[in-house]
Formats: structure tokens, sequence, C-alpha cells
């Protein structure tokens, strides 16, 4: 009996120390769970909906979120706004503590973390260390990745956008190859990057935004540079459009059925996301009736009458951001626009 109880006890702390050396293994190589803090439901309107939180004048940033959390489900973050090789550190810092914890996920929204590679003049972003490199410099897309990934473990986000209007790249510099800053050099960056956020977590939500408008130039953005992507790594095919930028646009009306299902010619039945809207509420683009005309087609006679399962739709910001400003839902006194009545309907839709 005594000896059959040593071996009890022999296996007992056997089964303790390989649990033990299990967790100290996990903590040492890092393998823990990442799985999104964020477990968003959309409405039975079927799709997400956001916006920039802009202040108006005598608001606090809390009350703000409070407010867009009424008739908002996410929040675009973009850090304090941060280059790339800051994020990380700014998230899961005193900033990120307020702005995502307190204000974004404490109002009941999830935030949508955006990545940039692109700096002013569309140039690469890049750390001091690394000044002067390319898009193909090994060490800067081990920079760029690591920032990714750094973030996704410290914020545990759902939605993960790699790359915000990168299109406006490959506008400039093309894929030609052999060119060490080609846009390809980008492609194959992000889906190394979507493989490595995916094996922390599938649940994450992968993508990058392309721009639909090329602003600079008041034309649509030459989509063929979608064909460059695997659509399997894409988990959403995601656009910002100012479509009043395009010439010939004046007015809701202009804007083609096909606008946005275009797109799909190149990866059918992909989920869109149009995280980053604009219409301004100018008299020359048809003043707040115009504006809420445009959100109003966006919401359907753009998307949904033309077969995209639209999956997010974002507004640029929620209020003016100061008097001369007439892109928000909400004029900088608080006066609330037109399109803001059809933002609000839009939310409560069943």
């Amino acid at each position: 009996m005594r000896k059959s109880f040593i071996v009890f006890l022999v296996v007992v702390a056997v089964v303790a120390m390989i649990l033990v050396i299990g967790v100290f293994g996990d903590l040492l190589s890092g393998s823990r769970d990442f799985s999104p803090i964020d477990d968003p439901y959309p409405a039975e309107r079927g799709y997400f909906m956001g916006a920039l939180v802009t202040p108006r004048t005598g608001q606090s940033f809390a009350d703000a979120y409070d407010e867009a959390a009424n008739y908002a489900d996410f929040v675009p973050v973009w850090g304090k706004p941060s280059p790339f090789y800051s994020m990380a550190s700014d998230l899961s810092g005193s900033w990120g503590d307020t702005y995502i914890y307190e204000y974004t996920r404490g109002s009941g929204m999830f935030p949508l973390i955006h990545f940039s590679f692109i700096g002013p003049g569309i140039t690469l972003s890049t750390p001091p260390e690394l000044e002067g490199a390319t898009l193909s410099d090994p060490a800067w897309r081990t920079a760029y990745k690591n920032a990714v990934i750094d973030t996704v473990k410290a914020v545990r986000p759902m939605y993960l956008s790699v790359g915000n209007e990168v299109n406006r790249w490959f506008e400039k510099y093309g894929a030609t190859a052999g060119d060490p800053n080609g846009f390809q050099h980008f492609v194959s960056l992000y889906e190394e990057i979507y493989d490595e956020v995916k094996a922390l977590s599938d649940r994450i939500v992968v993508f990058c935004v392309f721009a639909r408008e090329i602003i600079s130039e008041n034309r649509e953005a030459d989509l063929s540079f979608l064909s460059m992507f695997t659509a399997s790594k894409l988990d959403l095919l995601a656009f910002t459009s100012y479509v009043h930028a395009v010439q010939g646009i004046n007015e809701p009306a202009d804007v083609p059925d096909d606008y946005y299902s275009r797109a799909l010619a190149y990866m059918p039945g992909k989920k869109m996301a149009l995280t980053e809207l604009g219409w301004p509420s100018l008299e020359a683009f048809g003043g707040q009736q115009g504006q809420a005309d445009h959100l109003t087609d966006v919401a359907g006679r753009l998307t949904q009458d033309q077969g995209v399962e639209l999956h997010m739709l974002g507004w640029a910001w929620l209020n003016d951001l100061d008097a001369d400003d007439e892109t928000g839902l909400i004029e900088h006194d608080g006066t609330e626009k037109i399109a803001y009545g059809v933002w609000k309907a839009l939310s409560i839709s069943e």
C-alpha cells in the first residue's frame, strides 16, 4: 500500500512538473493566447458602422466617444497618430489605456487598428536607424512586420489593417521587376504578415486598405493592382473613398451604380469594407442634402443593390474639424446635419 502511495505521489509530481514546464515554455517562447479581446456581432443591418471621433467645440474626448457609441460600432485607431515603429509602445502604454481601453472599448466600440508604411510625399516611412531604406530592404521589412506583430500582441484587436491606401504607392512607383521600391515588395510583405498574424489567431480579420480615388489627380484609382494579391489573404476588400474628388462628379447621382462593385471583378464574392468615406456638405456638391443622399446611396444603391456584401461602413470623422471644415456629420458647434439623421437611421435600422 505504502509503495503504491509513493508511486502515486511520483506520478502526481511528474504531471505537475510537465504542466509547469509547459507554462514556462509558453512564456519563454511567447506562445500564449493572442485571440482578439473584441468579439463584435453586426446588428441586423448586417454591417458595422464607425467614424473617427473628433470632439466639437467645448466637448471632451470622453464625451465625444460616448456620443459616437450611440450610433457607431468601431473607431479607426492610428496611434497618437504614430509612425509604424512607435505603434506598439504607444498603444500598449498610457495613450492606449485611455483611447483604446477606456474610450473605445469602454464605450462598447471596438478599434480598427491602422498601419501605414507611407510617409509624406509617398516616401517610405522608416525608423531613424534605417533612413534611406527601400521597400525591399530586409531590415526595413523585418521592422515593419515586427511592429505589426508586437501591436497585435499588445492590443489583441479583431480588425487589423496592415496598410492604408497602399495603392497610392503603386500609382507612384509601379511594380517593375528589379525595382527595390516596386509595389510587388509590399504585396509579398503583406502576405508574410498575414500568415504570421493568423498564426497568432485565425480570428483576427486581416486586410489592407486601398484608395478608391487618387484625389491629387481628381480621378479614380487604377484597380488593376488588385490582381497582384492572393484573394484568400485579404479577409476584406477595403477602400477609402472621397468620390466627389473625381472630375465630373458633382452630386450623388453622378456616381455610377457599379462604382464600388467593379472591384469585385478581381475578387468575386469578397466582403467589402468602406473604412473611410467623405462627402462635404458644401453647396457645390449639393449642400447638406447632397451629403445625406451620398450616404444613403453608399448604404444602398452603390453596394447592397449591386450585390456587394458590405461589412464595414465608416465615415471620415463625426464632427467637422473646425469652422471651415464641411466633411463631418455634425457641425463644429454641435448642430446636426441632415446626413447625421441618415447615419442614425442606418445605425438603428433592423
